[in-house]
């Protein structure tokens, strides 16, 4: 009995020996001291697509200037001043568009044109002479919405102001009516309107804006018109060639020495380039 006992207290011994080896085996050495390994997490790359786009075009307006103007006491004078005129009397010019899209639908442009015409003779005799040094700014602000698009062409409505600057240094020279003095003259009319560009092929687009304002709320009424091709060298770069004419009747209410009132109507040919990022 003895020696049973101890033969089964030896092959107990045996497992527990064989037991714990195994489970030794089974687990790394220092294991239990070690926190569990957190689980590697994976975030997606998203691809954010571009919602901001702008262009960048100056360009050259060759314009001439027909209409009639009163300044003072002065008679009311027509005006027909060629690009020629313009051009041998301008001292400085700036000229220059540009535009965002939000979106591919909400946009907002600016397009600014100076000249300063320097002192040239740029009225008609008038019973005598006129010389006057002419500094004129037409800027335009407006937000639009592009109503339809399709590939790359587009239709947008759009609204905002027109913002007219004049200053004008005259030295009148007439029977009982001599003078020099300088007049500034400034207004914002409203304008709404519409613009489009349609591409013909991946080199070739067709463009067209017209707009109407003033609506007699500052000048009695103002309007704008340009149309032109365009090609594209690349998605980034494009060439224009446009005609471009703006009209608008103003005039200020006062009388004698203050009063002044521009019925005129600015059109011509221009050519720029235009940069799109």
């Amino acid at each position: 009995m003895k020696r049973l006992l101890q033969n089964g207290a030896g092959c107990c011994a045996v497992l527990s020996y064989s037991l714990v080896a195994t489970v030794a085996l089974a687990t790394p050495s220092g294991a239990a001291d070690l926190p569990s390994p957190t689980p590697a997490t994976y975030t997606p790359e998203l691809r954010v697509e571009r919602s901001w786009e702008f262009v960048i075009a100056p360009y050259l307006l060759a314009p001439t200037i027909q209409g009639d103007t009163t300044i003072g006491r002065l008679p009311n004078t027509s005006l027909d001043v060629s690009p020629g005129t313009i051009f041998e009397n301008l001292q400085f010019g700036a000229m220059g568009h540009f535009e965002a899209l939000y979106d591919g639908r909400f946009g907002a442009t600016l397009d600014v044109a100076y000249m300063d015409l320097g002192s040239g003779q740029t009225f008609p005799r008038v019973g005598g002479t006129v010389s006057a040094g002419v500094k004129q700014l037409v800027s335009e602000a407006f937000f639009g919405y592009r109503l339809w698009r399709q590939d790359s062409s587009w239709l947008e409505a759009y609204a905002g102001g027109r913002w007219w600057y004049n200053q004008i240094d005259v030295n009148a020279n007439v029977p009982r009516n001599s003078f020099s003095r300088t007049i500034t003259e400034q207004w914002i009319d409203p304008v709404i309107g519409l613009r489009g560009q349609h591409f013909l092929n991946d080199k070739w687009s067709l463009f067209g804006s017209a707009n109407v304002g003033g609506f007699g709320l500052v000048s009695d009424f103002t309007w704008g018109a340009q149309a032109g091709v365009g090609y594209h060298f690349n998605e980034r770069w494009a060439m224009h060639l446009h005609y471009k004419a703006t009209g608008v009747d103003y005039d200020n209410g006062k009388s004698g020495t203050e009063a002044f009132s521009y019925d005129t109507v600015t059109h011509g040919p221009m050519a720029g380039v235009a940069f799109r990022f």
